[in-house]
């Protein structure tokens, strides 16, 4: 007798009877033990295309249309989608894939000689740290106090940027505090502007791979243009605001949550150098 021709009528991971082709209790696939296979290749097939669909899919909505799947979010259409946790790691994995690539993308450091332990940052022409400083701190030059700093910068940041997702709605919440959304569901909002962010990032860190400075510095300045202007476009969409409100908006968070991230930089390379020794 073929095993794979007979008719399961119970769940063989949970044992509850079937009424579809999946579990209703557990959600498991009412498969054969026993399959051939054109079954496997099928499942494959299946699996790889409905993976992959879904992944273009959302992220074509996300650079393509600021807010949209957050108002998807809120109306409880999440099946077709990638989760914005999901979506988050993604792109940010992306971005500091890409920025590992570019070698010179780094925080310049310096310290000055009246200041127990303050630090600057200067263009390359500026750049000249106080000596004795830099022999108490435990570092031979400049080159070596940014090493130590932008090693930590490069460990922590993902850690740190995590943690920041939840202050940025935070900030979102009080924004848009009439909207009748509480705050898990900015916590969404906030995921996927952070993943769009990402993704401009990587595209203006791998414009520095071209060998005109130029193109690099250009793609840089589009690419905060374009982060505010996104926020502010998604904020008119997931909220149903007007565009004057939502620039407003987008303003006030983007300026404030550009002072967290410069002192959460700051949190990161201070300990890095002060503890160098």
């Amino acid at each position: 007798m073929n095993v794979a021709a007979l008719d399961r009528t119970a769940c063989a991971n949970c044992g509850r009877g079937l009424t579809g082709p999946y579990c209703g209790a557990c959600g498991q696939k009412a498969a054969s033990p026993n399959p051939t296979i054109g079954d496997v290749v099928h499942e494959l097939t299946h699996e790889l295309l409905h993976v992959d669909g879904k992944i273009f899919r959302t992220i074509r909505l996300l650079i393509a249309a600021p807010g949209v799947l957050t108002a998807e979010q809120f109306a409880g259409r999440r099946a077709s989608y990638v989760s914005p946790i999901r979506l988050y790691l993604i792109c940010s994995v992306l971005f500091f894939a890409v920025s590992a690539l570019v070698p010179d993308v780094r925080m310049r450091v310096t310290v000055g000689a009246r200041t127990s332990s303050g630090l600057s940052l200067q263009n390359d022409a500026e750049r000249q740290s106080s000596p004795d400083r830099l022999r108490q701190l435990g570092f031979e030059s400049d080159d070596q106090l940014e090493a130590a700093t932008n090693e930590a910068i490069a460990h922590w940041a993902p850690r740190v940027m995590f943690v920041l997702v939840p202050l940025f709605a935070a900030m979102i919440h009080l924004t848009v505090r009439r909207s009748g959304r509480n705050y898990p569901q900015q916590l969404y909002f906030a995921l996927h502007v952070h993943a769009a962010w990402f993704l401009c990032l990587a595209i203006a860190m791998a414009a520095r791979l071209v060998p005109w400075p130029i193109v690099g510095r250009t793609a840089t300045v589009v690419a905060l243009v374009a982060m505010l202007a996104y926020l502010a476009l998604a904020l008119r969409r997931a909220y149903a605001i007007t565009l004057t409100r939502a620039l407003g908006r987008a303003l006030v968070v983007g300026v404030s949550y550009s002072v967290v991230l410069i002192l959460a930089l700051a949190a990161i390379a201070l300990p890095a150098v002060l503890l160098h020794r």
